[in-house]
């Protein structure tokens, strides 16, 4: 399951960090190999995910593809693969998820998802520093009858920057948020809330706790270059 959670985490990063339209995000762009890197507090690797674009089409003003990404351990350990189905209208981001987690996982090998997020509006193309950016949120209803919501405030454009990684340098915007994740879950035939860390705690799973802040570094017309919390970061570090 930690496994799982792994994939689920690196997935809600890239649904929530949006480029400014549906043929600039990167992955829908046809053909497209996309590697992030994460790292802890002290700098060390302890994942990376490479995902690949194909089945890229549009239609009456609607894109959609598929992108296969498969989630490395700190050693470079296959730990999960994942299937998402992307569609894209006006700016709005949806998605349906399949994760395998691999025989090692003692959890059922295989889960569905749907994930949806609004981002209408998220990286106006006159974005400047000092603006505050629209809250928005997103869902992911897992197979199993749970949900899980995401909601992302107080999101403010505080610098320009440039950022430097292993794929490339860019000019971005250094963006400052706060986001908060509720579960809601069928016990017994009836809905109940709770906070992330207590609804997998019932599970058996510690998890952080249900808000955070956060820095992204997004350039305009590519999507997040990199990303900061109290856990770790996250950056692009390959693109081809």
């Amino acid at each position: 399951m930690k496994k799982i959670l792994l994939l689920i985490s690196g997935l809600m990063i890239t649904l929530r960090i949006l480029a400014q339209d549906c043929t600039s995000y990167l992955y829908l762009q046809k053909d497209k190999t996309i590697e992030m890197t994460g790292h802890n507090k002290k700098g060390d690797v302890t994942m990376k995910s490479v995902a690949t674009v194909s089945n890229v089409n549009t239609s009456g003003g609607v894109t959609t593809a598929n992108v296969i990404s498969q989630v490395y351990d700190k050693n470079g350990k296959l730990m999960g693969t994942s299937s998402v189905d992307y569609k894209c209208s006006g700016g709005a981001i949806s998605m349906q998820m399949h994760i395998d987690a691999g025989q090692q996982s003692k959890q059922p090998t295989t889960m569905n998802f749907n994930m949806t997020g609004s981002s209408s509006g998220d990286f106006p193309k006159d974005m400047k520093v000092g603006d505050h950016l629209p809250d928005y949120s997103s869902q992911m209803d897992m197979a199993n009858g749970m949900t899980t919501t995401i909601k992302v405030t107080d999101r403010m454009v505080v610098a320009k920057e440039s950022i430097t990684t292993s794929a490339g340098t860019w000019d971005c915007f250094k963006i400052t948020y706060k986001t908060a994740s509720s579960t809601a879950f069928k016990k017994n035939g009836s809905d109940s809330t709770s906070s992330v860390g207590s609804a997998f705690g019932k599970l058996g799973i510690k998890m952080p706790g249900s808000s955070s802040e956060s820095t992204i570094w997004f350039a305009p017309n590519v999507g997040m270059i990199k990303s900061e919390s109290k856990y770790g970061s996250m950056e692009l570090t390959g693109i081809k």
